[in-house]
This record gives structure tokens, C-alpha cells and sequence, in this order.
């Protein structure tokens, strides 16, 4: 099982890496890809709770999402007002079978896996936009393997238990100083002109961003009853069980550049 999910991981991070080099389309489409598996796997969640997120109101907005962002993000504003005007649509047309919290659902699902996971092509159109993603990459990937191998060898203290069983206190811990030390030497070495202590604090607040992100989808999952979103992954089971952190340390990493006013 382990072997397996190194070696699936190993072959996911080179195409992410090598997709975000190219940029572009490339990226666009494939992220658009991504997120519309993951809300398919968020529906089927959901269904197994009698909630139904409509599949016509949740796919165009991820995809309209996706193409906005590509042109720096303008749209977003009406987009979401769409989306959520849409929502309360549902309710007319799907009357009387319909229920409130499907069309709500759909709405947030799209925004949640299609908007945040967006602005990784933000971050590609920053000048120095490779780097900002593979540390966004990194900060994410180092503090699930941190917390991963910290937690089997020496977790004691369960973090959540009815959430996640496995995770500990020190693996979080863990994973926060993975980060830390991946932040610190990666912005000294790719953004100099940042003080490499932002770095430091940057990545571990972006460590226990992403954590809480795994956390939610966590919930999620035990809320429904669920172990994986999917096993479209091997070994790591479905595209939400992947990208949860990312969705969360994406826009994080995105607002500390525009924070220092574009200097990356």
C-alpha cells in the first residue's frame, strides 16, 4: 500500500510540476479538469446524504471559473452572482421535488473546488509565477509528508479523532516544520527580495491552513459516511482527497505575494 501510494505520487508530481511549467491553456484545462472531478466526487458524497447538487448549475460555473481566472480573474464578481441567482432558480424550476439545500450545495461545491483551486493560475501569472506555484506545491505536499511519516513514528496525541483517527498533534506538528524549513530555503532562494522570517511565518501559517483544509474535507467524508471522495488516485483514493490542502493553501500563498505589492 505504501509503495503504491509513493509511486502514484511520484507520477503526480512530476505532471503537476511539468503542467505548471507550460503554463497557459495547459494548465487552464487541465485545473478545469481537476475541479470538475472533484465535484463530481462531491456530489456522490452528498447523494449518499439525499442531497442532489444539480450537475447543469454546478459544472458551467466551475468551468466559467476556470476560463476567468485564465484572463486574470475578470468575471469572478457576476460569476458567483450567477452561480448563487441560479440556486435560487433551481428552486422554481424544480418545484416540488426539489429541495433548498441542493441547489445551495451546487453553488458552493463549484466555488469551493473551482474557484479556489483557481487561483493556482493566479499565482502562475505573478511575474515570477513558476516559482510561487512549486512553493505553493511544496509547502503543500511537504506538510502532508511531514505530518504523514512525524505522525506513524512518533503520533501519540490523536488531533481529531472523529474526523481522522490517524492524524496526530505531532504530526501537525510535523508537517509545520516541513514546510517551515521548505519555505524558508525555497523564498530565500526564489524571492530574495522577501525577508526569508516572512517566510518562515508564511509557511507555517499556509502548514496549518492546509491542514485545516484536510480537516474539512474530513468532515465531509464522515459526515456521509464515507472513507475516500473516489479511487480514481491509487493509494491515495479520490481527486478531493488530493487536492483538499491545496484548495486552501492556493488563495493563502496568492494573497501574501499581493500583500508585497506585486515585487514576485
Amino acid at each position: 500500500m505504501l509503495a503504491e501510494r509513493v509511486i502514484s505520487g511520484l507520477i503526480g508530481i512530476v505532471l503537476a510540476l511539468s503542467i505548471v511549467y507550460f503554463g497557459g491553456w495547459v494548465l487552464t484545462i487541465t485545473l478545469a479538469v481537476v475541479a470538475l472531478i472533484g465535484f463530481w466526487e462531491y456530489r456522490a458524497l452528498l447523494r449518499r446524504s439525499a442531497i442532489n447538487p444539480p450537475g447543469w448549475l454546478g459544472y458551467p460555473l466551475i468551468i466559467g471559473l476556470a476560463v476567468s481566472a485564465h484572463y486574470g480573474a475578470k468575471g469572478f464578481e457576476w460569476l458567483i452572482t450567477l452561480g448563487v441567482v441560479a440556486a435560487m432558480a433551481y428552486l422554481v424550476v424544480s418545484f416540488p421535488t426539489g429541495q433548498p439545500q441542493d441547489g445551495a450545495s451546487a453553488v458552493v461545491g463549484a466555488l469551493v473546488v473551482g474557484w479556489l483551486l483557481s487561483y493556482i493560475i493566479l499565482l502562475r501569472q505573478l511575474p515570477s509565477g513558476i516559482e510561487a506555484v512549486f512553493l505553493t506545491f511544496f509547502l503543500t505536499w511537504g506538510t502532508d509528508t511531514g505530518a504523514y511519516f512525524i505522525g506513524r513514528r512518533f503520533g501519540k496525541k490523536r488531533l481529531a479523532p472523529r474526523l481522522s483517527p490517524q492524524k496526530t498533534i505531532e504530526g501537525t506538528i510535523g508537517g509545520m516544520v516541513t514546510a517551515g524549513v521548505i519555505g524558508f530555503f525555497c523564498g530565500k532562494l526564489w524571492f530574495p527580495q522577501i525577508d526569508p522570517g516572512f517566510w518562515l511565518i508564511a509557511a507555517l501559517v499556509v502548514s496549518l491552513i492546509g491542514q485545516m483544509g484536510d480537516l474539512a474535507e474530513s468532515a465531509l467524508k464522515r459526515a456521509v459516511g464515507a472513507k475516500d471522495s473516489g479511487k480514481i488516485m491509487p493509494g491515495h483514493g479520490g481527486v478531493l482527497d488530493r487536492i483538499d490542502s491545496l484548495l486552501w493553501t492556493a488563495p493563502a500563498v496568492y494573497y501574501f505575494f499581493l500583500g508585497f505589492g506585486g515585487v514576485v
